[in-house]
């Protein structure tokens, strides 16, 4: 027999503790599985209030979203009123609304503590099996929170966590009717409709008191989804969300069967007309829809039109309202020429601020001509054509060309103004542009190439887009806007810089922070100085005596006028030192668009459609005829208005060199010497260039010399005209010296050993000076001579907003320009 079989000890003992083990190790892992969750949990909640608004914010009125528009002479523009909403007391809403209410979005409204975690846990539940459309998990105290408090809807963790935390801080502060009050009121109930009484109003045209079970249920309904349930757009969606919410409050026992079956069988009459929410009374109408569009493009609508924001622009109110009157009464007085509609824009040249805009004689027209569409600007383009020849360096005013067009294969093209060709005769660049020839532009845009003249245009402000390889762009065929046509003519009076347009200078929020602060944006040297002064040259000449002599009754005019071919537009643009201003007009007629039968068509609002057309004027109306006298009265009215605003004008380019070529015709002449105690001669020395100082020497020192003593005379320094026609950071071309001869090496020893005479005589001359220097009297400035504060960074006369300034001589009665570098910045001056 086999030895029996010995049985194991312990079996059970030692599954139990190995049990025991097992339980021990679960237990400590999801204790440190809570122990962490609950300090991530810690750590998420503490970094969700970082920032987190304040829930006191609840108990303050929301400020109603207007955004309000000023002048640059404080004057409100107007106001933008964003959204429909009135108040009302919770005892004067009805029941059946609060009872709607709470039961659609939070039927356990007055037994949560802010946060319904059954919600929370049903709405987690649907989720995960896939549900259609589950119950919302939001309290009714967590969408006040978040349409009033956070004003945040993106479906964040932290906004999440926030929006619960401030919900609970509200239910700690606030009971439940002032909550459900608060709720009705701010909620919105879809378009731009904001709590139940102008929900009621606009819906129905009802006082809230006398709305319907029915009528109640609908409103209740909307709040979840605004866009997809409007009634003005969506009521179908609208009705089948009324019935959910009569099926609920049937659920919950706040309505009986008989209650329910009479409001689902309601018809609900729902008013004609959608109401428009933003106000149309402006002043100014046509810049602060300008300003607006801006804003919206950047910023977005609900920011713009709901933020509560202060705009600050660059309009002057006094300026625009001349420019309103002398329009309308400019083209009511040319009706007679078959004139209707026109135009003007006001710039600030050195700027861009746009100081006037009056976009159509119509102001209620949202269609605004300055700076929308575009219409063939005619002959005011020409100068274009005229810089981009000047700017080449062949050509000038004087330059002398052929009156005759151009022959392209069997063809000639064009013809001048009136349909005369050219007769053959020769004119100067000057002559041409003064009596508007059009065969001379279209030699020189041949010459340059039209593509130069299309590079030049939009660097001067044009933005509109312009046809490839095309001449017939040198007669202005290309569509553009006044304030394009403004912007380009700015450039001539800027010196060649350009200046972008801006409307807007500072925009601050609802809590006074900086949403937008717009500095001049300018392009340094898009035309030589040199090919601006010539073109204001040849626009001068074109007001004193040649097609627009109407413009001459303003000071320094300079311009151009432009009528279109088929004579369906005129224009003149002009400057002076202080403004640019474009007039545009034309004869539109307006009439409601007909369809077959003859009947008009109506648009969605039952209004008719409109449509427009452009026709022909008389043959007398002409850029010179029409718009030139409209721009002489506006801008008599407007540059001293301009000038009262506090602005120094900067001198026209042209001006500026007349100036400085009077100052050069005399040359530099050495300060005078003069003798000392000891009988030597004291001389003004350069102290750059230690020879002679001249008048134009900008530091100078005097020394003491043997009388006899030869010294050369400074030519460093030339004159402030050499110093003048460089821009800012401009090198100064050097002066060409003449060929090097070979010389011999005996010739090079001999003037190396003359040099070093020289220098040390110097030397001891200055050693014997030193011991008088601080003796000598400062040397006073002579009659002939001028100091001026300079600014050290742009080499220009100083303003007070130069940080470092510099004192320099300069011969008396020179023109220096102001430094434009350093401005106030705009909403802290006061213009």
């Amino acid at each position: 027999m086999g030895r029996p079989r010995r049985r194991r000890k312990g079996g059970f003992r030692l599954w139990i503790s190995r049990f025991g083990a097992f339980l021990g190790i679960l237990s400590a892992l999801i204790l440190t599985a809570l122990i962490s969750g609950l300090l991530w949990a810690g750590g998420r909640v503490q970094l969700a209030t970082v920032g987190m608004p304040d829930a006191t914010a609840l108990n303050q009125e929301t400020a109603g979203g207007i955004t309000q528009v000023y002048s640059t002479d404080k004057v409100l523009l107007g106001e933008i009123y964003s959204r429909f909403q009135e108040r009302e007391d919770l005892v004067n809403i009805p029941q059946t609304l609060r009872d709607a209410t709470v039961s659609i979005e939070d039927q356990r409204f007055y037994s949560h503590p802010g946060i319904d975690l059954r919600g929370i846990a049903r709405a987690l539940y649907k989720n995960a099996s896939g549900a259609r459309r589950g119950e919302g998990a939001s309290t009714l105290t967590q969408q006040l929170v978040r349409n009033v408090i956070l004003r945040n809807r993106e479906k964040t963790e932290r906004r999440k966590l926030q929006e619960a935390l401030l919900a609970y801080q509200v239910e700690r502060s606030m009971t439940k009717d002032q909550i459900l009050e608060r709720y009705l009121n701010e909620v919105n109930y879809g378009g731009q409709i904001y709590g139940v009484k102008m929900a009621a109003k606009l819906y129905f045209g009802k006082a809230l008191k006398d709305i319907t079970l029915s009528e109640a249920a609908l409103v209740a309904g909307l709040v979840q989804l605004p866009p997809k349930t409007y009634p003005f757009r969506h009521l179908d969606a609208a009705l089948e969300r009324r019935n959910t919410v009569l099926g609920k409050m049937l659920d919950l026992k706040k309505i009986t069967r008989a209650q329910y079956d009479q409001a689902r069988a309601e018809k609900i009459k729902i008013q004609p007309n959608e109401p428009r929410v933003v106000s149309e009374e402006y002043k100014a109408p046509h810049f602060v829809r300008y300003v607006l569009r801006q804003l919206i493009a950047r910023h977005g609508q609900e920011v713009v039109l709901q933020g509560g924001l202060k705009i600050y622009t660059t309009l002057n109110w006094e300026m625009q309202q001349r420019a309103d009157e002398i329009l309308r009464a400019g083209i009511r007085a040319e009706r007679g020429r078959q004139v209707t509609e026109g135009a003007l824009i006001c710039l600030e040249p050195h700027t861009g601020w746009i100081r006037a805009m009056a976009g159509g004689v119509d102001e209620k027209s949202l269609y605004n001509f300055a700076t929308q569409g575009g219409r063939q600007p005619g002959s005011s383009f020409k100068p274009v054509v005229y810089a981009a020849a000047f700017n080449t360096g062949k050509y000038g005013p004087d330059t002398e060309m052929i009156d005759r067009p151009l022959r392209l294969g069997r063809k000639t093209w064009p013809r001048n103004y009136g349909g005369k060709g050219g007769h053959g005769g020769s004119y100067s660049i000057e002559d041409a542009v003064a009596q508007s020839l059009n065969t001379i532009p279209a030699q020189l845009i041949q010459r340059v190439g039209w593509s130069a003249v299309v590079d030049l245009a939009k660097k001067m402000g044009v933005k509109s887009k312009m046809p490839s390889n095309d001449l017939s762009i040198c007669l202005g065929t290309s569509l553009v806007t006044p304030l394009e046509m403004a912007s380009v003519f700015s450039t001539f009076a800027n010196g060649g810089d350009h200046a972008n347009p801006i409307a807007i200078r500072l925009v601050l929020d609802g809590k006074k922070n900086i949403l937008e602060r717009n500095e001049p944006r300018i392009t340094k040297s898009v035309l030589r100085e040199s090919t601006a002064a010539n073109i204001g040259r040849c626009l001068e000449a074109v007001v004193q005596r040649g097609t627009a002599k109407a413009a001459n009754v303003v000071e320094g005019a300079r311009g151009k006028t432009g009528t279109t071919t088929d004579n369906r537009d005129t224009w003149f643009v002009g400057y002076t030192k202080e403004l640019v201003t474009a007039i545009w007009a034309c004869n539109r007629e307006v009439k409601p668009k007909l369809n077959k039968q003859g009947k008009a068509v109506l648009d969605k609002n039952g209004k008719p459609e409109m449509s427009q057309r452009y026709l022909v004027m008389d043959s007398d109306a002409t850029g010179g005829h029409v718009c030139a006298p409209i721009w002489g009265r506006y801008m008599q009215a407007a540059v001293p208005i301009q000038q009262r605003a506090g602005l120094e004008p900067i001198a026209l380019p042209e001006d500026r060199q007349k100036q400085l070529a009077e100052a050069a015709k005399a040359p530099p002449t050495p300060r005078p010497d003069r003798t000392n105690d000891d009988g030597a001669m004291v001389v003004v020395m350069c102290e750059e260039s230690s020879k002679r100082a001249t008048a134009f020497c900008p530091d100078v020192v005097e020394k003491a010399f043997s009388q006899g003593t030869k010294i050369a005379t400074c030519r460093q320094h030339k004159t402030f005209t050499d110093e003048a026609a460089l821009k800012p950071g401009e090198p100064a071309e050097p002066t060409p010296s003449p060929a090097p001869r070979r010389r011999r090496r005996r010739d090079l020893a001999r003037d190396e050993e003359k040099r070093s005479e020289q220098e040390k005589l110097r030397r001891e001359r200055e050693a014997a000076q030193e011991a008088t220097d601080e003796t000598q009297a400062p040397r006073e400035a002579t009659p002939s001579e001028v100091e001026v504060l300079i600014c050290s960074e742009s080499s220009k006369r100083a303003t007070d907003y130069c940080p470092e300034k510099v004192t320099r001589r300069f011969p008396a009665g020179i023109h220096i320009r102001a430094c434009t570098l350093h401005r106030a910045r705009p909403g802290e001056e006061d213009r």
